[in-house]
């Protein structure tokens, strides 16, 4: 739920040193802070994304 919430994978979360539950103001704090590795990780996260669009796309027109 965190990982969701801030937008990134749970592997980022651990990559950015979140292994614990995190309250809502937690996670609105660190939404608010935008630390370097939230950044990171939200990037990351969209490349993902964009490339699993891309191979559904492509699979669709095979």
């Amino acid at each position: 739920m965190v990982a969701s919430k801030l937008g990134v994978s749970i592997a980022g979360l651990a990559r950015g040193g979140i292994t614990d539950t995190l309250t809502t103001e937690q996670i609105e704090a660190v939404k608010a802070d935008q630390p370097e590795w939230l950044l990171r990780e939200r990037a990351t996260q969209a490349d993902v994304q964009k490339q699993a669009l891309r191979i559904k796309e492509k699979k669709a027109d095979s």
